[in-house]
Order: C-alpha cells, then sequence, then structure tokens
C-alpha cells in the first residue's frame, strides 16, 4: 500500500511540476527556423531596398521638384539615419523594429513642399502659349549667329548615342565652347566613353585655335593639338530642308592611359527645336537668360578604338546643340552654372526613334518642349517625369493634343559624372505605335551637384572618373 501511495504522489508531483513549466511560443519555435528566418531576412531586405532607392530618388533629386514638390533636405538627412538603423536591425533579425524605422524613413520621404523660395523668378511658358509661327529647320548659317535677342553663343556641340556592331554602347560629346565671349575659347571638349569599361573616360581638351571657314551653304569647325584632331562640318540638307552634321575625331594613343581612338559619325536632324519657340529669350534661372535650338535626330557612323572598328546600327541617335546663354542686362555670364547648381532642376532630354524625335527641357522653373512626328512639329501641353530606380530609370508622359500620350521608357547606360551627360535606351508608345530603336541623351543636374565646366577645364588631358 504504501508503494501504491508513493508512485501516486510521485506522478502528481511529476504533472505539477510539468504544469509549472512555462510553454514556448509558436513563434518562438518558428524563429528557431532558419529557413523560416531567411525568408523573413529576404522579405525585409526587399523592402529596406526599396526604401533605399526612395532615399536615393530624393537625394540625388531624380525627380522633377518644380512639379512636384522638394523633399526637405533635413528629412532626407534623417531618412538616411533610420534607415541606416534599420539595417543593422534586419541583419540582427530584429524585423519589427527593422519595419518600424523604414515606416518612419518613409514618411519622412513623402513630404514634399512646393513653395516660390525654391525658383524665385518668373520665366516664359511656351507650352502653355503654344506659338510655333517662328520655328523652322536651322541652316548652316544659323550656327554663326552669335547674339539672339541680346543672348549670346554658350556652346556648339554635335553629340552622339546607341549600339554599334561589336554589341557595345556608345557615349561621344563634344563642345565648342563660347561661353559668351563672342568667339571659340579654349579648349575644345570631346569626350568618348563605352560600355565595354563605363570606368574610363576618354576626354580630350584641345587647345590649338579652332579655325571657322563658311560657304553659302555650310561651316566648318577644325582644331588641332599635337597629333589630336576635331573636325565637324555641317552642311545644307537639299532635300530634308535642314542640315547634317558630320563629325571626325583623331586622337593618338597616350601611354598607359588610352588607346588610340578615332571617330567618324553624321547624324542629319529630323528638326530643330528653338528654345522658348524663338519668340524671344526666356528666363533660365535667376539673372540668366536663354535662347538657341538643339536638334536630335537619327545618327550613324564608326569608331575605332585600338585599331578595331565598330559601326554603328540603327539605335544610333544624335543632337547637335546650339545653345545660346547669358546674364541678363547688368549680370556676368558665370552666374548660369552657379545658378544651376543652385537651384537644379535641370533635364535636358533629347530623343530619336524610328517613329519620333524630340527634345524636353527643363531649366529650373522653364519648361519647353517639341516632338517631331509625321513631318510636324508638335508641342506638348505638358510632361511630367516619373522616377524608377535612382540614377538609372525614368519615364516620361507626355500630352499632345494631337495624338494623345507619348510614353518614354530610359534606361541609362552610361553617366558622365562631372559634366552630368548620360546616355539612355528608350521605349515607349505613341498613337498607337510602339517605338522601336529608341535611344536619348539625357542630362541632370541636380540641385548641389558640382560645377562641371570648372572641373573639366581644371583637369589634364585625360580626365580620371570623380
Amino acid at each position: 500500500m504504501k508503494n501504491i501511495t508513493f508512485l501516486l504522489l510521485t506522478g502528481l508531483f511529476a504533472l505539477f511540476l510539468a504544469a509549472c513549466q512555462p510553454k514556448q511560443s509558436s513563434t518562438q519555435v518558428e524563429n528557431k527556423d532558419p529557413n523560416i528566418t531567411k525568408t523573413k531576412a529576404a522579405v525585409a531586405m526587399d523592402r529596406y531596398e526599396t526604401g533605399l532607392n526612395n532615399y536615393k530618388v530624393a537625394f540625388y533629386y531624380w525627380y522633377d521638384h518644380l512639379m512636384d514638390g522638394e523633399v526637405p533636405p533635413a528629412n532626407v538627412a534623417e531618412a538616411g539615419k533610420k534607415l541606416d538603423l534599420a539595417l543593422a536591425e534586419v541583419k540582427g533579425n530584429s524585423f519589427d523594429k527593422a519595419y518600424a524605422l523604414m515606416n518612419q524613413a518613409d514618411s519622412l520621404l513623402d513630404v514634399h513642399i512646393k513653395a516660390d523660395s525654391l525658383f524665385p523668378y518668373e520665366t516664359d511658358k511656351p507650352m502653355e502659349r503654344q506659338d510655333a509661327s517662328k520655328v523652322y529647320k536651322a541652316k548652316s548659317k544659323d550656327y554663326l549667329v552669335l547674339d539672339r535677342y541680346g543672348v549670346k553663343m554658350n556652346d556648339v556641340g554635335p553629340s552622339i548615342w546607341g549600339y554599334c556592331d561589336d554589341g557595345e554602347y556608345y557615349l561621344i560629346t563634344t563642345f565648342y565652347n563660347y561661353h559668351a565671349r563672342g568667339h571659340i575659347i579654349k579648349p575644345v571638349v570631346v569626350e568618348i566613353i563605352t560600355t565595354k569599361d563605363p570606368s574610363k573616360r576618354y576626354v580630350y581638351l584641345l587647345n590649338g585655335e579652332t579655325k571657322i571657314t563658311q560657304t553659302e551653304k555650310s561651316v566648318e569647325y577644325f582644331v588641332e593639338d599635337g597629333g589630336k584632331s576635331f573636325r565637324t562640318i555641317i552642311t545644307d540638307d537639299p532635300i530634308g530642308g535642314g542640315t547634317t552634321c558630320h563629325s571626325i575625331g583623331i586622337f593618338p594613343a597616350v601611354e598607359g592611359k588610352a588607346p588610340a581612338i578615332r571617330f567618324d559619325v553624321t547624324t542629319t536632324p529630323s528638326f530643330s527645336y528653338w528654345y522658348n519657340q524663338n519668340l524671344g529669350a526666356a528666363m533660365m534661372y535667376p539673372d540668366i537668360v536663354l535662347a538657341g535650338f538643339e536638334q536630335p535626330g537619327p545618327a550613324w557612323g564608326t569608331v575605332t578604338m585600338d585599331g578595331k572598328t565598330a559601326t554603328f546600327n540603327k539605335t544610333a541617335g544624335g543632337v547637335t546643340e546650339v545653345c545660346m546663354i547669358s546674364g541678363a542686362p547688368g549680370k556676368p555670364y558665370d552666374e548660369y552654372r552657379t545658378n544651376m547648381t543652385r537651384y537644379g532642376n535641370e533635364w535636358y532630354i533629347a530623343i530619336h526613334s524610328d517613329q519620333v524625335d524630340g527634345m524636353f527641357i527643363s531649366y529650373g522653373k522653364f519648361r519647353d518642349a517639341g516632338i517631331s512626328y509625321k513631318g510636324k512639329y508638335i508641342i506638348p501641353t505638358e510632361y511630367k517625369l516619373v522616377p524608377g530606380l535612382a540614377n538609372q530609370t525614368m519615364t516620361l508622359i507626355a500630352k499632345t493634343k494631337e495624338y494623345g500620350d507619348l510614353v518614354l521608357n530610359f534606361r541609362i547606360m552610361l553617366h558622365d559624372p562631372v559634366y552630368t551627360e548620360r546616355v539612355a535606351t528608350m521605349d515607349g508608345s505613341f498613337d498607337g505605335q510602339v517605338l522601336t530603336n529608341g535611344g536619348a541623351w539625357f542630362e541632370h543636374v541636380f540641385k548641389g551637384a558640382p560645377d562641371g565646366i570648372k572641373a573639366v577645364q581644371d583637369s589634364p588631358q585625360i580626365v580620371n572618373p570623380l
């Protein structure tokens, strides 16, 4: 009997002890499962990457802060700190804390403020005015008009983008700089970048005198400096009514820095986009006025690097810039680049595809655009920039009265961080058509960006990446 009693008491005591033990929650059990933890970490990292991109969009002003309003810089800085803390919590598997911090960062970046102080000046609104009565296809003689509406020549610069048959994408940009002096100043700038090695920027500063030769139907620029030379020939086009632009660059190898490079490229502009519809000077930034024209269109030709020649295919496009910028009366020219980096919101987008060509311009508060389609010059009523991945993708939606929305999707292929020049592939749609063989010249100077003109002119012959 005693044995039975002892066994009963022992059993009851064991049950009592078991009842007193704390139970593990199902959540704790799940958290110990390494596969579940990895899944939660992966989801949290995706969420973090989304938040980080939103931060980069705000930090690099990869959005139109005239139309969207500005994310306050203090909010951007604080959001960056929140995201740093969130990443640490993700790495420590503290997911609830991480999400709370990421939500706080989102709230900071969701704030957009529109204020007159962002762009404290008034300017023309050509897309609202819709007057193309003075727009025409520029001729070679227009390149030598050094003063329009009291605005002096800033630069003449043919540039090319596109794929070659070697599978690489190319950027070639050139500048004969006037900088409101009334004559070409030294140096003439030529730059070549390719996706074969985007880190290598071949920038040549030619310090020779530029010779200009004019005939009745052409103008030729030629500069040489040692063994380097660059030639541009603008010829009136008797068929299309505009011009062709033929550029030849020859640059010997620079030991340890650059291979021998030669390019021979031509572009025939589809149309001439005139700033402010050629109705007068426009206020670009405070105390800075703007005039002139840009000429986008198809391009073709070859690039030879280190003895290997590549030929541009149908994706090649070009834009010839004939841009005029001056200080407003009584104001110095130098404020142009200063004001551009002070106020930002510079978007210079030249496009070419098999179906449509166009220019979209934003300088601070000044917005303008022109589209060439089926031989017609179309002025959009408005356009909107929709950011994707910061510094990598962007969508532009332009509204037209004639054919509805033009939708353009850009993917940046190459980037010059000094001049902030970019080239991009482009797809999209217009008038019920899918755009083919699209590409773009895509420049964006953001608020607080470095002064690219000074940086290039202070650099040696071959400029290393910043």
